[in-house]
């Protein structure tokens, strides 16, 4: 939450500063006489700017800190609508050279910069009286990991051992005592895990350990607390003093002779004779002389002298505070099995350190409850009779089994004679790292996590064994979001009997990243595996592999490069976090033979294996998998209630649909359900309610934990970009254009360093891509290199959701939404499409006065915009139902407005008036309405930067409510033919009544509907004096074949910061000044260009092109609608080229095609309706050699032809209808191809012709080539 809060902080804060640094803030501050007040508040917010950074890379704990964060925020906001306020005064005309004119105006904004500076100060002055920064760098974040090892309980069988602690409620709860004192002579080891911290935990383990038939029963005991960073000397020493100390036999006399035991560790050193035991004052002076003796000795005498004791002796030893699985592999080699009923009990604040401390199969029982949210579980081994058993079990105690299957802890690769015994087991190494808790790992059952990923483990596998053409090591990369299962499955290729020969070793990383820590586990495990293989040659004393534990760094290094050299070694880096984590260890592992990575970001998986082809992105499972696990986790063992009925397989559906493919979702409410009963009502009421299950619900809290690790891991900047995705509703496709320009104008992305704002939004888009924070868009075009939509993954949508709450950053009004969940003020409003509320309601239970947003998902209400909301700054109306024209009049109170799109509105006719008001105005979008031409105030909006319409062809698409023009006009006809008046009188009629036309129309709307006429244009007619907009970026599309086209086409000439021109309606009267208007715009990227008539005589796009004029050399992309008579002489010229759309071209000449083939970059080529003619469409040699993309559709030719080497690079080949067309040949030739398309033509005709040409083409093409219709 705190990070969240700087992050939100942190992007208001830029905001403000960019407002208080304005020159405008500067003049009116000179004008005013409150200069040094604007200083004051511009050098503090600066200061908290630099603070918040610091916080958020901190990750504080603080809770004053964080309150004081919020308030930075909230004063943050305050500061920026002040400014936005005191900005506006600087646009009104001067009056004497003086600013404001009015003497009110004058005291009032003086009176506010000054309160306004009170405010900061007191923000201000609360850090020095809390010392909040200087506290910051010294917490530690302890409640997100308390909360990370509640919600992970549901991974490690605890949440079965809780379920059979139900299912018994007569039995007993499960005694530490006879765990410690059975019978069982092998080593074994305890571990003691709560769901709330240490508290009580060590009075449990005292009361057994102080019990004197336990003492009795052992010749050594010792308790050790565990320092961290952890000392392997220190640890021994406390060891050999505590067991002299406490050493008993079964009769309670020495276990040994003191005398013995001190000649042989202290050899001539020890010379006093035997003294009785139960005499204080002689235990204190031996105590105290072997402790003496014991510091002149070095680490291999302590070690020979400990070892050569303890396997004489029984022991038992309680270890507190476990909390990394590296400390155990260090610790547990202290402690050889010496069958003598030794013990070991550990407890730690981690479950999955508790669960890979103990043998295996191992159980998890429930020990005690001590209050409703803590309780203590024991892990320990189970029962060989309980091990053997493929019934449930149904025992006294409460206890429940891990499968078989589920990983193993060992180190050593190498399996036991004991576990060869057992066939069904996989024998492996696994010595996953823990980590303090936030790493919460989806390791729960690997056989069920793994269902529906044969196909990625083939592939994977195929992978590993495929050899390496550089001879050197290779890594892999496997990639995906949180909960994918991204390590089972790298597990299960691990354990992977089919992988036979290789030596391995995994390690996870810990957090902090320790190189230290991963490397020496890496080596230990290596060692261990490699000296016990079959080669004896490569094995090593026992001194030198207990050495490792000691080693400095760099002695690290070089004996991890030495035994990697000894065998094909295979090693797993899982949950690598940075590209820094893995440059700070690849150079030790260079003579692995191969390393697989695990990460959640694409650009770390880049980073690792440097080539694509190693890289393996980890997708969701697909419906049938999802379902199969889902019914396995319900229902478990009792596979006769696996077929669903109807009404249970309709919510199954609706759940897994939430779910998305992610088997950790799908696992855990799976498992959850389990324990519910199996009925629809039950599942609809889970369906209903999952958004505040996973909040509350300790069972399914696992979801949001791990996938909370993916948020926390975004930088500050890309938290506020994120949480802002929470404006979308569910399943909603978010175009990449409409949410860049939103942020832009919110502020999250500005010009910056010789980069521009939409550059770096694109990099945020990327970046949240590469974190799988959001997924892909459908119909992405996955050729384009650009993905130009993106959704929220329904359980990320709920962490999104979730975390803007609670900043108060976007609340949503819908159906059964919760009021009492906003204090203070709103920043962005959603109205979703369901709700109905009234204006009470709204005005009521919301403070609106800090709305910087306000989207539109529903139906237009006229009171969705009040005289409150001063500040908006995005008004997003796309698609929205009933907004008709005279609702637009109040969109002109919203000075601040930068975004306003009526994308969709169909029954949009006209711009009001008003709109003059909109001097901050940047992106105007008005496509999909019926808006033909603008008013002549747009060109008062001197900051807009992207005016958006449509052509004709895209308007007659449009699709909505029912077109109030049609029913305009069918009551005219019927009103004129009915009543024998005239139509200017049914017309009258209309106006005084507007109501009879049940559209929710007034007067205004009619009169605009009597001026309204359809006209077939290519774009939208701008009105003079559109070159005073010098901001712009993009304009289309302009039709420019009416009254004002000829001096619109000039004015384009004034328009040099243009990146994206549309153009429609042109002709010969108007071509030339077009291209001579744009010939030096060398910041123009994409242009299409259109003729109005192509009939018309001497309507040539190109006629005028060649040496003397050319278009824009900077262009990427252009598309051309028009006859076409001199490609040939200039199209070589855009070497930038990389897609070009020719339509009603007319190329005859056959070079025209082989001038196309020689541009160097032209990735996608599509030619449509008649833009070639002739029989044969030929494409020669070693031609356009970086083509990604080829459509051909629409074109009179008979057959197409590739040559040897064309189109090294082709993916796709889209071939739409040409009915002449018989013969596809050549294809072969076609290296890269991977998918052909053909369009589904429901038409009979079409239908025939395409289904020869499919037959035609799938005889050519490989079997890896798709063939889709």
């Amino acid at each position: 939450m705190e990070a969240t809060a700087v992050s939100v902080g942190k992007a208001v804060l830029d905001g403000a500063l960019g407002y208080a640094k304005s020159k405008a803030a500067e003049e009116i501050a000179l004008q005013l006489g409150v200069e040094r007040d604007v200083d004051f508040i511009k050098d503090e917010l600066q200061m908290m700017q630099s603070f918040l950074m610091t916080a958020d890379e901190e990750q504080s704990q603080n809770k004053v800190l964080t309150t004081w964060v919020k308030q930075i925020g909230v004063l943050a906001y305050k500061v920026e609508d002040n400014l936005m306020d005191f900005g506006l005064h600087s646009e009104k005309k001067p009056f004497m050279w003086c600013i404001p004119r009015n003497p009110g105006d004058r005291r009032r904004i003086a009176k506010e910069v000054k309160e306004l500076r009170a405010k900061v100060e007191d923000v201000s002055n609360r850090n020095l009286r809390y010392r909040l920064i200087k506290e910051s760098s010294g917490s530690k974040s302890t409640m997100a990991e308390e909360q990370a090892s509640i919600a992970t309980a549901a991974m490690f069988g605890i949440n079965e051992a809780r379920l059979a602690a139900l299912e018994h409620t007569k039995s007993s709860e499960v005694d530490l005592h006879q765990l410690i004192t059975s019978k069982d002579v092998d080593l074994r080891v305890i571990a003691m895990w709560g769901t709330s911290g240490d508290i009580g935990k060590t009075s449990a383990i005292q009361e057994v350990y102080d019990d004197p038939k336990v003492l009795k029963r052992f010749g050594f005991c010792a308790w050790i607390r565990l320092m961290h960073p952890f000392n392997p000397q220190e640890f021994l020493r406390s060891l050999v003093r505590q067991f002299y100390e406490n050493s008993h036999d079964e009769v309670g006399k020495p276990s040994f002779n003191p005398q013995e035991f001190l000649r042989s560790f202290v050899r001539q050193f020890y010379e006093n004779p035997h003294d009785e035991i139960g005499k204080p004052e002689q235990e204190t002076s031996v105590g105290a002389n072997v402790l003496a003796k014991m510091e002149k000795m070095d680490q291999s005498d302590l070690v020979r002298v400990f070892n050569a004791q303890l396997c004489k002796n029984s022991y038992l030893v309680v270890i507190n505070d476990l909390a990394t699985i590296e400390e155990w592999h260090c610790i547990k080699k202290y402690f050889p099995d010496n069958k003598k009923q030794s013990r070991i009990i550990v407890s730690t604040q981690q479950a999955e350190i508790a669960r890979l401390c103990t043998e295996k199969p191992y159980q998890v029982s429930e020990l005690k409850q001590l209050s409703c949210d803590q309780t203590f579980y024991l892990f320990h081994k189970k029962a060989m009779h309980e091990a053997c058993s493929t019934e449930p079990i149904s025992n006294t105690n409460n206890v429940t089994t891990i499968e078989k299957n589920t990983a193993v802890l060992t180190t050593e690769i190498h399996v036991e004679d004991q576990e060869r015994n057992n066939a069904n087991e996989e024998k492996v190494h696994n010595s996953t790292a823990g980590k303090k808790f936030e790493r919460s790992r989806t390791l729960a059952l690997t056989d069920e996590v793994l269902c529906g990923r044969e196909t990625e483990k083939s592939v994977l596998i195929k992978l590993v064994d495929q050899p390496d053409n550089n001879q050197g090591c290779k890594v892999i990369s496997v990639w995906g979001m949180g909960g994918l299962g991204k390590t089972t499955l790298v597990r299960s290729i691990y354990q992977s009997q089919q992988l036979g020969g290789w030596k391995r070793a995994w390690a996870t990383a810990l957090r902090p990243f320790n190189p230290e820590v991963l490397l020496r586990d890496l080596a230990l495990q290596l060692q261990n595996t490699i000296q016990e293989g079959p080669a004896g040659s490569a094995a090593t004393t026992g001194a030198q592999k207990k050495s490792i534990s000691v080693m400095k760094l760099q002695e690290l290094k070089d004996e991890l490069a030495r035994v990697l050299k000894l065998k094909r070694c295979l090693v797993v880096l899982d949950d690598i976090w940075s590209t820094s984590e893995w440059d700070l260890v690849k150079s030790c592992l260079d003579n692995a033979g191969r390393i697989i990575v695990t990460t959640r970001q694409k650009d770390i998986a880049k980073h690792c294996s440097r080539e694509d082809k190693n890289m393996y992105c980890l997708e969701g499972l697909k419906d049938d998998a999802a379902l199969d696990l889902f019914k396995k986790k319900v229902f478990k063992d009792n596979i006769e209630e696996k077929d669903l009925v109807p009404a249970m397989m309709e919510q199954a559906r609706f759940i897994l649909h939430k779910c998305a493919g992610l088997p950790l979702a799908i696992s855990t409410i799976g498992g959850f359900l389990a324990t519910k009963p199996k009925n629809s009502i039950e599942w609809r009421k889970m369906h209903a309610c999952i958004s505040t299950e996973l909040e509350i619900n300790p069972e399914l809290r696992t979801i949001k934990t791990i996938l909370m690790r993916s948020y926390d891991g975004l930088p500050y900047h890309l938290k506020s970009a994120f949480l802002y995705l929470a404006i979308f509703p569910e399943d909603h496709r978010i175009r990449w254009g409409r949410l860049v320009r939103r942020w832009i104008a919110e502020g999250y992305s500005r010009d910056m360093h010789g980069m521009s704002a939409i550059e770096l939004c694109r990099r945020y888009f990327d970046e949240l891509l590469d974190r799988s924070m959001i997924m892909p868009g459908e119909g992405t075009d996955q050729y384009s290199q650009k993905i130009n939509s993106c959704q929220l993954h329904d359980m990320i949508r709920q962490i999104c959701i979730s975390k803007a709450r609670e900043e108060n950053l976007v609340f949503t009004l819908e159906e059964g939404c919760c009021f009492s969940d906003t204090q203070g003020a709103i920043r962005h409003l959603v109205i979703g499409s369901n709700w109905k509320r009234d204006k009470d309601v709204l005005e009521s239970m919301l403070e609106l006065s800090h709305v910087r947003s306000l989207t539109v998902f529903g139906e237009w209400r006229s009171f969705f915009i009040s005289n409150t909301m001063r500040f908006v700054r995005v008004l997003d109306l796309e698609d929205t139902l009933g907004l008709r024209d005279h609702h637009l009049n109040q969109i002109g109170q919203l000075h601040h407005l930068k975004y306003l799109s009526l994308r969709g509105c169909h029954n949009i006719l006209f711009l009001p008036n008003s709109f003059r008001n909109l001097r901050h105005l940047e992106t105007l979008d008005v496509r999909g309405t019926r808006i033909s031409e603008l008013p002549t105030i747009i060109t008062n909006l001197r900051k807009l930067q992207h005016l958006h319409a449509d052509d004709h062809w895209h308007c007659l698409r449009v699709r909505g409510e029912d077109g109030i023009v049609d029913k305009y006009q069918r009551y005219i006809d019927r009103i004129s033919t009915c009543k024998r008046c005239s139509v200017l009188c049914s017309r009258g009629h209309i106006f005084l009544r507007p109501q009879v036309l049940d559209a929710g129309l007034n007067r205004y709307d009619i009169f605009n509907l009597y001026r309204f006429q359809e006209r077939n244009l290519d774009g939208i007619i701008l009105p003079r004096g559109i070159g005073k907009l010098k901001a712009l970026h993009s304009l289309g599309y302009a039709d420019v074949s009416g009254r004002n086209g000829n001096a619109t086409v000039k004015e384009f000439g004034e328009l040099t910061q243009l990146r994206k021109l549309k153009v429609g309606g042109l002709s010969y009267r108007n071509i030339k000044e077009l291209w001579s208007a744009i010939a030096g715009h060398n910041q123009l990227q994409s242009l299409s260009v259109e003729i109005g008539n192509q009939h018309e005589e001497g309507n040539e796009l190109d006629g005028c092109l060649g040496e003397g004029l050319l278009p824009p050399s900077s262009l990427e992309s252009l598309t051309l609608h028009g006859k076409l008579v001199n490609v040939t002489k200039w199209i070589h010229k855009l070497q930038n080229l990389s897609k070009l759309v020719l339509q009603f071209s007319k190329l005859e000449q056959v070079d025209a095609i082989q001038t196309l083939g020689v541009l160097p970059n032209i990735a996608v080529l599509r030619l449509r309706y008649d833009s070639f003619r002739g029989t044969q469409l030929h494409f020669q040699r070693s031609s356009f050699p970086s083509l990604m993309v080829l459509e051909l559709s629409w074109l009179d030719i008979q057959s197409v032809l590739f040559g040897e080497d064309t189109m090294p690079k082709i993916e796709l080949l889209q071939i739409g209808v040409c009915d002449e067309l018989k013969d596809i040949s050549g294809l072969p030739a076609l290296k890269s191809l991977k998918e052909i398309q053909f369009p589904n033509d429901g038409d009979s005709y079409y239908s025939k012709i395409l289904e020869v040409q499919r037959e035609q083409v799938e005889r050519q093409v490989a079997e890896h080539v798709r063939v889709n219709y």
